[in-house]
């Protein structure tokens, strides 16, 4: 076991645990048990060597999910083009595109090429003995607890209504008519009415059992972490696209359950929740006859429950984890008035005041840079990495900005163009250019500090529960959050919404190393405290929520 370079980090005085706000008791004490579970499901080396159970593979829930009594339509495979480059597209949205790209037929085709691009079936890959299906979100463990929903308003060749993406079929399933969905959705939501002149809106959801059958509790911090990449690669994929997206990484909890057709007692293994819904908010082009929207309005006061919708079981048997369903409702429960999480709490800096930091020159322009829909449809996790080979300065630097400079979803309004809720601690090793040792990166102010150098090749390596990969990487990117201040002043879903923006902005990262042919890998599993006394802030309040390493791929993944 390495000796890891840190200032120790078990509970003491110099961490602040538990949030100090005007927040009222009840939600405090939202707070602090959200907290609780955070402590609780922190990996330690001694739980990770061999003491876990083996996997139950009889038991390992299916990965699609489908409604075959459902009435089923086929999607298109004729796709749409992306041509647009990748990081010009992440940087900079749909001003990336020519005017004559921007605003696709609202048709099924364009949905079809959007659900692809995002989340569909890629290519295959060996492990083992089994030969696996990956798809463009990348998942831990190739679980993909995420599900995505189509609540259809107003497509040419979609009758309006909410439909289910079965990604084994590609093929969309018919769940509800159309003006029942709308009513149902914006329920009690006076800001949701515009969704009545949009084409469509697309929900994603979570099954937390998926990720649970292998990380236990800790699958719900993995389960939002992939549901940030699937969110992601809607906006990428959709702006590629030339659809003017709208994600809202905040929804509300009973309504999105009853409009999927859960009851409140639906059992954990079949449970799902709904973490984001990312609008398709061109102005819809034609309007159905009747559209969907006047029946809505007028059925909305007087609608009832909605039906149940039977859900066939993913695994044999499950394990019920009680602990992720309380942390989920703490979470997400009504009893704080709907806010947005603004300025000061989104420019949060992990250095102290006193200390200016320094500036970056920016990289020169990426040449030949491979289009949206290549990219997507090829990218892999690399699982190993050249240690031989160094990165160089210009590709880190753009890889840098495009993840962390490239906005906030709502709710996080940050006063400018970067991530609000979680910040870079880059670990360099081998970058031509940058010295190596730790590094801070602060979006708001776009500058750089170095905390200490020194090669740290190993304790990555021991960090990442000793996965060689981290420590044989070019870069560890450490993606990480002040906790404390977040849920002091944006209450208790602010835990939430970091681990999916955590996962956004991974996505991001994964796609620009894929356009620059850089090997990336993300890591959910590591060692909290000691990662948190390894990275050592003066406050000692940034937790690590997720580490993505990158570098020059080898063996198999350099060949592919």
């Amino acid at each position: 076991m390495p000796t890891v370079d840190c200032v120790p980090q078990e509970p003491q005085p110099g961490r602040q645990c538990r949030p100090v706000s005007e927040l009222s008791r009840e939600i405090l004490e939202r707070v602090e048990r959200v907290f609780e579970f955070h402590e609780a499901t922190g990996l330690a080396d001694d739980a990770a060597r061999g003491v876990s159970p083996p996997l139950d593979e009889a038991n390992r829930p299916n990965s699609y999910r489908v409604f075959a009594d459902r009435p089923l339509i086929p999607l298109p495979t004729h796709l749409l083009d992306a041509p647009v480059p990748t990081i010009a597209l992440l940087s900079d949205g749909l001003t990336a595109l020519p005017e004559s790209q921007v605003g696709p037929p609202h048709d099924l085709r364009t949905l079809a090429t959007w659900l692809y691009m995002a989340a569909g079936r890629t290519v295959e890959r060996r492990i083992g003995e089994k030969r696996a299906t990956l798809r463009a979100s990348p998942s831990a463990g190739a679980l993909y607890p995420c599900e995505i929903y189509v609540a259809a308003f107003n497509l040419r060749d979609l009758p309006p209504g909410l439909y289910h993406f079965s990604v084994k079929e590609f093929a969309l399933r018919t769940l509800r008519e159309g003006s029942q969905t709308l009513a149902a959705i914006k329920r009690g939501r006076p800001d949701l009415e515009f969704l009545k002149s949009v084409p469509a809106a697309l929900l994603v959801s979570t099954i937390f059992w998926r990720s649970a059958w292998k990380y236990r509790q800790r699958g719900y911090r993995m389960a939002l972490l992939d549901a940030g990449h699937v969110v992601q690669n809607l906006v990428a994929a959709g702006n590629g696209l030339g659809i003017q997206t709208m994600p809202r990484l905040r929804v509300h909890e009973a309504s999105m359950r009853e409009v999927l057709g859960l009851g409140v007692d639906a059992a954990f293994g079949a449970a799902e929740s709904v973490q984001s819904m990312v609008v398709w908010a061109d102005d819809a082009a034609s309007m159905p006859s009747s559209p969907p929207a006047s029946a809505g309005d007028r059925a909305a006061p007087a609608i009832g429950p909605l039906d149940i919708i039977e859900r066939a079981p993913l695994s044999p048997a499950y394990l019920t984890y009680g602990s992720i369903a309380a942390v989920h409702e703490d979470c997400v429960a009504p009893g704080m008035a709907v806010r947005m999480i603004r300025p000061p709490t989104t420019g949060t800096c992990a250095m102290p005041p006193d200390e200016p930091g320094r500036e970056m020159p920016l990289p020169n322009a990426v040449i030949g840079e491979p289009p949206l829909r290549h990219v997507m449809s090829t990218r892999r996790s690399a699982t190993s990495f050249d240690r031989r080979l160094a990165l160089s300065r210009s590709p880190l630097l753009s890889i840098n900005r495009t993840a962390f400079l490239g906005g906030s979803f709502h709710p996080v309004l940050p006063d400018g163009p970067y991530v609000g809720l979680v910040r870079p601690f880059w670990v360099i090793h081998d970058v031509s250019g940058i010295d190596s040792g730790v590094w801070y990166y602060h979006p708001p102010a776009d500058r750089w500090w170095l905390m200490r150098r020194g090669s740290y090749r190993l304790e990555s390596s021991y960090l990442c529960a000793e996965q060689a990969l981290a420590g044989d990487a070019a870069a560890l990117c450490w993606i990480c959050a002040d906790l404390t201040t977040l849920c002091s002043e944006a209450g208790p879903d602010a835990y939430r919404l970091a681990h999916l923006e955590a996962g956004i902005v991974a996505e991001r990262i994964h796609l620009a190393a894929a356009a620059l042919a850089i090997g990336c890998c993300g890591i959910g599993s590591f060692y909290d405290a000691e990662t948190r006394g390894f990275l050592a802030t003066a406050d000692g309040k940034w937790e690590p929520l997720y580490a993505v390493a990158m570098g020059i791929p080898s063996g198999k993944d350099a060949n592919r």
